[in-house]
């Protein structure tokens, strides 16, 4: 289910099985079985392509139902045959791993410590006993191997959420959690080597997106902590890098499709690639560096294109390049005003039709900062301005990142 949540090969439009579902929906409200969970996450999986709105209550409610049958612990496990207990794992760990990256996405609470979770993942198809636990039909080898690389993905959900509960936290400062990054930047990498000793012989593109955005989500928080010439920081920005040129791969398949996590994903890499260029500039410039750019500008449009909400992102990605190359040739200091004069030239030219080039360093008002969020082109600016105050922060006030919801409810829905 996770593998294939891209795709887009169905003959039926999935919107027809959404409105039938939603008529049984009070029913499956009434009931706490496994079938309604399946439901409840069916339902995500659906919205999870449009809209971050809500969904994160939808899957947080899959997640209190798992608990209510136990789904979440051995003991409830008993009285049930093998191949029941296979598939109640599966639920879970599938409820989990969804809940997981959505409550990641959007900066908000977990809902269960891994701590009260002790149930074992489902079983891998390669393992001896598989054949056991299965119906009698036989699973074809592109849907074990899907099965498996799902498992190895729970498995990389486990770890994002040690990274969430270490790292992500308002009870202690950053500068007291640095030391927790090395065992888990050390799990990331043991796990990206298992994968590749597991799964070697295919195309793991798509697994090791999710590897270079676990290592952005551990190591982003202390960038302005750390000197370019830490070995943290490159590999962070190479991982940030890593996100979006492993989506542009993706998207040069026709039956790629994308999601608000596959946006969020995408736009917070190419922001921080932004953030290491203005405030190192040539210490970490490179024709590397210019690539993971010019690849995560280039997904922005392509899922523009297919999703128009996806715009004020693209645009505001754009304004915040154009500003960073202008500090990189021109030496201007503030981010905030060289994006708005940035953003007044693309107005003024697309109205006059002419190439006036603006100064980085041309002085602007209040009023005119307010007047380019209430023009066209808003909701892209209340994203760049909201983004500014974090790329270029004052030395020594650590500022957090702004997360994907805020960044959403800048504009009405």
């Amino acid at each position: 289910m996770l593998i294939q949540l891209t795709e887009r090969n169905t003959p039926t439009p999935p919107e027809n099985y959404y409105m039938t579902a939603l008529q049984h929906l009070f029913t499956a409200r009434e009931s706490k079985t496994t079938q309604n969970v399946e439901a409840m996450l069916l339902l995500v999986l659906y919205h999870v392509r449009s809209s971050s709105y809500g969904i994160w209550y939808m899957i947080g409610l899959a997640m209190r139902t798992c608990i209510d049958l136990g789904l979440h612990t051995k003991r409830h496990e008993g009285n049930l045959d093998r191949y029941t207990i296979q598939m109640r794992r599966r639920l879970f760990w599938s409820v989990y791993s969804l809940e997981r990256t959505i409550a990641i996405c959007l900066g908000r609470p977990l809902s269960i410590p891994d701590r009260q979770i002790d149930v074992d993942l489902p079983l891998d198809p390669e393992d001896e006993t598989w054949d056991e636990m299965t119906p009698t039909q036989t699973a074809s080898p592109t849907r074990r191997r899907s099965l498996s690389l799902a498992i190895w993905l729970f498995r990389m959900r486990r770890i994002e959420s040690r990274i969430q509960f270490s790292i992500y936290r308002a009870d202690k400062p950053l500068s007291a959690l640095t030391s927790k990054m090395n065992q888990l930047y050390q799990d990331l990498e043991s796990w990206k080597t298992s994968l590749v000793e597991r799964f070697g012989d295919i195309d793991l593109n798509y697994p090791m997106c999710h590897y270079h955005r676990a290592v952005r989500l551990l190591i982003q928080p202390f960038l302005p902590l750390l000197p370019p010439s830490d070995p943290y920081y490159l590999i962070c920005l190479r991982a940030a890098g890593g996100v979006c040129q492993a989506h542009k791969k993706l998207h040069q398949s026709l039956e790629y499709g994308h999601s608000f996590i596959a946006v969020q994903t995408v736009f917070v890499a190419g922001i921080t690639l932004l953030y290491g260029l203005w405030t190192q500039q040539h210490a970490i410039w490179s024709y590397g560096l210019s690539n993971d750019i010019r690849a995560c500008s280039l997904v922005l449009f392509v899922m523009g294109e297919r999703a128009p909400w996806v715009k004020k992102y693209r645009d505001a990605f754009e304004v915040l390049v154009n500003a960073t190359m202008e500090k990189l040739e021109n030496g201007v200091n503030n981010l905030a005003e060289t994006a708005a004069v940035q953003m007044r030239n693309v107005t003024n030219n697309s109205i006059n039709g002419s190439n006036s080039n603006g100064n980085g360093n041309a002085e602007f008002t209040t009023e005119q900062f307010d007047s380019l969020a209430d023009g066209e082109d808003g909701d892209a600016w209340k994203v760049v301005a909201e983004l500014a105050n974090w790329i270029d922060q004052p030395e020594g006030s650590l500022v957090w990142m702004p997360d994907f919801e805020l960044l959403q409810n800048l504009s009405p829905v």
